[in-house]
């Protein structure tokens, strides 16, 4: 899918998490549904050093 902000397209990168349904029923607009939760956290990127305006910062 290409996606277009500010006039720059772009492809997104798409991240997909495996769930399962846990016990916890919500309620939205007289609806039930079941709460997902993911099976594993995913893995958490390293550090990046970015820079805004001048001054470098990490993420």
């Amino acid at each position: 899918m290409k996606l277009t902000h500010l006039g720059a397209s772009y492809t997104p990168s798409a991240q997909t998490i495996e769930t399962m349904e846990t016990d916890t029923e919500l309620s939205f607009m007289g609806r039930t549904f079941k709460m997902r939760a993911p099976k594993a956290m995913p893995a958490q990127l390293a550090a990046r050093s970015l820079t805004y305006r001048g001054v470098r910062y990490s993420a």
